[in-house]
C-alpha cells in the first residue's frame, strides 16, 4: 500500500520481491523457516496486489491509530488500512483488517472493526463500511457498522470495562474456550 501510495503505480512481482528481501524480519525463525515463511508471504502479497489492485489506489492511511474514548474508559487499536472513496464518495471511508486466515469465525474480528469504526465516527471520519480480509482465501468479509450495532459493540466495551474496575474476574465458560489463548491452564475451561 505504503509503495502504491509513494509510487502511484503497484509493484511488481520483482518489485515485492525486493520489498520482501528489504523488509521480511523474522529474528528467531531457522533458515528453512524462515524461506517458508518468506515464500508464504509472497504468494499471499502477489495474490492481493493482482486480486485487489483498485484497493491500493485507494487507500487513505495505513496502520491508522484509533481511541475509543467512553466513560471511564479508553481503548485503543491500529487498523490496518483505511480505504477512500467507499461507494465512489470521497469523503467515505472503509475500515479494512487482514487476516493470514479467518477459519470462518468472525465475531472477534467484527467487534475490533466496530470499536475503530465506532473511534473513527467519534473523530469525525465518514466510516461508511469495514472489512475482514482474508488473505489466505483472497476473500473479504463485509462487517456490521450500523448504529444498532455500533451502540451494542460500546455497550459491550463498557460492561468489560465495568467488570474489570469491579475486579470482576469470574470465569465465563462457552464456547469461546475453544479459541481462548489461556485454555490450557484454565481451570474453567474444563467445564
Amino acid at each position: 500500500a505504503e509503495e502504491t501510495q509513494a509510487t502511484g503505480q503497484v509493484p511488481t512481482t520483482a518489485r515485492i520481491d525486493a520489498i520482501l528481501d528489504e523488509s521480511f524480519f523474522l529474528p528467531t525463525a531457522n533458515k528453512a523457516a524462515h524461506r517458508q515463511l518468506k515464500n508464504a508471504a509472497r504468494r499471499l502479497v502477489t495474490t492481493y496486489t493482482t486480486d485487489h489492485q483498485d484497493d491500493l489506489h485507494r487507500i487513505w492511511e495505513t496502520e491508522r491509530p484509533f481511541e475509543l474514548h467512553l466513560a471511564g474508559v479508553t481503548v485503543t487499536g491500529r487498523a490496518d488500512v483505511i480505504l477512500d472513496k467507499e461507494d465512489g464518495l470521497p469523503t467515505a471511508l472503509a475500515i479494512v483488517d487482514y487476516k493470514t486466515a479467518t477459519h470462518g469465525d468472525m465475531a472477534d474480528y467484527a467487534f475490533q472493526l466496530q470499536v475503530y469504526a465506532d473511534a473513527g465516527r467519534r473523530e469525525g471520519l465518514d466510516v461508511r463500511a469495514a472489512y475482514v480480509h482474508d488473505l489466505k482465501a483472497s476473500s473479504r468479509d463485509p462487517v456490521a457498522v450500523d448504529p444498532a450495532t455500533i451502540n451494542r459493540a460500546e455497550s459491550t466495551v463498557a460492561e468489560a470495562a465495568e467488570r474489570i474496575r469491579a475486579r470482576d474476574y469470574r470465569p465465563n465458560p462457552g464456547a469461546r474456550c475453544r479459541k481462548c489463548e489461556v485454555r490450557t491452564i484454565c481451570a474453567s475451561s474444563r467445564a
